[in-house]
């Protein structure tokens, strides 16, 4: 086995128990979630709300990364093509469909902008048309999703902060603009933070935050979804020269 060989069956076999590993690691922290089990994990019962939606796919992709990694694992270890020709059919077809993603994400991404921020102008301006103007009604669900957007951004209304909120003679903020909301209480629609000793009241605007988040991470983001996809033409390669070895042993 010259030096090349021993190279690419070691990336192989050190990416693929990484993968294996990741997986095991979904599938261990949604089961837990899921049934509730928390003898051996009690901090953990304070995130257990909420999650119930994410927990079923978090699982499915961690048996997925579960099993591909062990199949490439076995078959860099042993060489055979059978193993090395499913792990490299399901690698192919990842990339693949990244590289659809990226394709689809640079031709719509304006379209998905726009979809986006009318989406959340017409949650924002329904959540202060029913509790800042006291006029219909907005579903839990609706509600909870503002709140919820604030919290994760760390952000205080559509645009313009607080004050997006605070018209009409109303001085308060839904709870998602409070820094130590924890993200259950929805007693009040509108709150005063200090008052009520739910933190500091964000600052800044939503859409103000996001697209700052996306201008400070969008280039990290892309160059890490360009490494991966070339660590794996890299997999790619080394299972298909790994397979070329076995069928001419």
């Amino acid at each position: 086995m010259g030096c090349c060989d021993v190279i690419l069956k070691a990336i192989l076999i050190i990416t693929n128990v990484v993968v294996m590993v990741a997986g095991g690691i979904l599938l261990v922290a949604g089961g837990i979630f899921y049934t509730k089990q928390f003898d051996f994990f009690p901090k953990l019962t304070d995130y257990s709300t909420n999650v119930n939606s994410v927990l079923i796919p978090m699982m499915v992709i961690g048996a997925i990364l579960f099993l591909v990694g062990t199949i490439g694992c076995c078959g860099a270890v042993t060489g055979k093509s059978g193993l090395l020709n499913v792990y490299f059919i399901i690698v192919l077809v990842v990339v693949i469909l990244e590289l659809v993603v990226i394709i689809l994400g640079v031709v719509k991404k304006k379209e998905f902008v726009d979809t986006t921020e009318e989406f959340a102008q017409e949650l924002f301006e329904e959540y202060k048309t029913v509790y800042v103007g006291e006029t219909g009604t907005m579903a839990d669900d609706r509600t909870l999703a503002v709140n919820t957007a604030q919290q994760l951004f760390e952000c205080c209304g559509l645009t313009d902060g607080p004050s997006y909120w605070q018209t009409a003679g109303n001085t308060k903020v839904p709870p998602g603009c409070c820094s130590d909301w924890d993200g259950k209480d929805m007693d009040d629609a509108l709150v005063d933070c200090t008052a009520e000793n739910l933190g500091d009241v964000y600052d800044i605007g939503c859409t103000e935050q996001v697209k700052g988040l996306a201008d400070e991470f969008g280039t990290v983001i892309i160059i890490v979804i360009v490494v991966v996809i070339v660590f794996e033409m890299i997999c790619l390669a080394a299972a298909c020269y790994s397979k070329k070895n076995d069928m001419v042993a």
